[in-house]
């Protein structure tokens, strides 16, 4: 069985594709990652949180900063906004209490602070808003 010259020809265009692109690959990669990689100059600037009509912050917590007002699911499923001065209450009272089914309901705003939109419940294992932060 005889093998063409255009056979041969397309084995080996075949062969120098493919090789070009696994040489290519980690150049390719590196512009990639580059690309939807934030820039090193940002990581670790302040953060900038939304600011309700009430001058108070809201979002979720990062980079070791927590806003006034962090995002919740309310019971429920609705997704709202509980203020961190109200969710640490509620778990020191309910740490210092002696029901271990003792649970405590804060309200669930819009983003505006004032507009209640469900309830949260804050039981034992209730994490706080500075949980999981490596300080």
């Amino acid at each position: 069985m005889a093998v063409s010259p255009k056979t041969i020809v397309l084995v080996v265009v075949g062969l120098v594709v493919v090789g070009g692109g696994f040489a290519a690959a980690p150049a390719l990669g590196d512009a990639f990652t580059q690309s939807v990689a934030p820039p090193a100059d940002i990581l670790g600037d302040s953060v900038e949180f939304a600011v309700n009509a009430n001058g108070e912050t809201y979002g979720s917590p990062i980079n070791d900063r927590v806003p006034d007002l962090i995002l919740t699911r309310a019971e429920g499923g609705k997704i709202g906004y509980v203020r961190v001065s109200e969710l640490e209450h509620a778990r020191n009272v309910r740490s210092s209490t002696a029901d271990p089914n003792a649970v405590f309901d804060i309200d669930v705003y819009e983003s505006d602070g004032e507009t209640t939109i469900g309830i949260f419940r804050v039981l034992d294992d209730t994490p706080g808003p500075r949980d999981g932060f490596n300080n």
